[in-house]
């Protein structure tokens, strides 16, 4: 019999927040709900609001105030880092807007027991607003390098696919094994947010390790609500991390034939468009997501390039962030 405590210990779940005190009693309910006990580290981005007396009136949970926003990519990593050092063998990562199924860690540990190639587990994401809709069954992207939601919308009545590896877990709710994350390194800093899921999920296929989904694990994502779906901040980023993702995950020939069409096509056609929708912030966030797009891709394609010149025959990964 395994102690509470030792649990704890050996399980990890890092709660990345920014301004989320409406969000977390909700989020940490579930967690310190869960039925089997774990670690709860909620690491905050230089918040303003109330979310510290939150956390603080939540009994067994940890606060890590970082004084600044460095990110999602850049705060889950603290607390990853954390966890490892704690001697931490799963570590989950959970959006502060998102709500787990009591039995989440269990269904995934048992999946990830079965299936030892198995280091980024995920379950079923299941809309807040609306649970009889699928907001994600894990990451898939297309020739563009675009990411999205596997069975986006899909009712649950009518979904039909099956546990089983996926291109990425979102990282909305995700366990990780900590002997895989030793290997295939933390998230890339350099997205902040959006695409560092489906880029560390990518990092970890090259090196063998399998993104896998369990459809028993449930959540409930109250989509949006973290982060603004649909704000100018928020297409900045997913615009400018796409091209970073594309440059550095899709086949170099495709990807360098591919980078400045997209460029152009987000200078000359997405931010007119938002400009005669008269949404001029929208249109001012896709030029400078083609700016810092196009030069994310350079520095990106750079590294694939003086890479491929130093192993020509690929008998060395490139490592991500540690």
């Amino acid at each position: 019999m395994v102690r509470a405590g030792r649990l704890e210990r050996e399980i990890w779940i890092i709660v990345v927040n920014w301004n989320g005190a409406r969000l977390l009693p909700g989020c940490l309910a579930s967690l310190t709900g869960l039925a089997r006990p774990v670690h709860v580290l909620v690491v905050d981005n230089g918040s303003t609001d109330d979310s510290r007396a939150v956390v603080e009136a939540t009994p067994g949970v940890e606060w890590l105030a970082l004084g600044k926003n460095v990110g999602f990519a850049g705060a889950n990593n603290v607390g990853i880092r954390r966890a490892i050092a704690s001697g931490a063998r799963w570590v989950g990562i959970v959006n502060s807007d998102v709500a787990l199924e009591p039995d989440w860690v269990d269904r995934l540990i048992e999946a990830g027991d079965a299936h030892p190639e198995a280091g980024i587990l995920g379950g079923l994401l299941l809309f807040a607003d609306n649970p009889q809709l699928v907001n994600s069954t894990g990451l898939c992207f297309d020739t563009f390098g675009r990411a999205r939601d596997r069975d986006f919308g899909v009712p649950l009545a009518d979904l039909a696919t099956q546990d089983g590896p996926v291109g990425g877990i979102s990282g909305g709710a995700a366990l990780f094994r900590t002997s895989s994350l030793r290997r295939m390194g933390l998230f890339d800093p350099a997205y902040f947010a959006y695409y560092e899921d489906v880029d560390l999920s990518l990092r970890a296929a090259g090196l063998g390790i399998q993104a896998r989904y369990v459809s028993s694990a449930r959540a409930l994502h109250g989509y949006g609500k973290s982060f603004g779906t649909g704000s100018p901040k928020q297409r900045y980023l997913l615009a400018r991390n796409h091209m970073r993702f594309m440059a550095t995950h899709l086949p170099l020939p495709w990807a360098v034939t591919v980078a400045p069409l997209v460029t152009l096509f987000r200078a000359t056609v997405k931010a007119p468009l938002e400009l005669v929708r008269g949404k001029p912030a929208h249109a001012s966030a896709h030029l400078r997501a083609a700016g810092a797009g196009a030069l994310a891709a350079l520095q990106a394609l750079g590294k694939r390039f003086r890479h491929d010149a130093q192993f020509p025959h690929g008998a060395d990964p490139i490592a991500g962030p540690r």
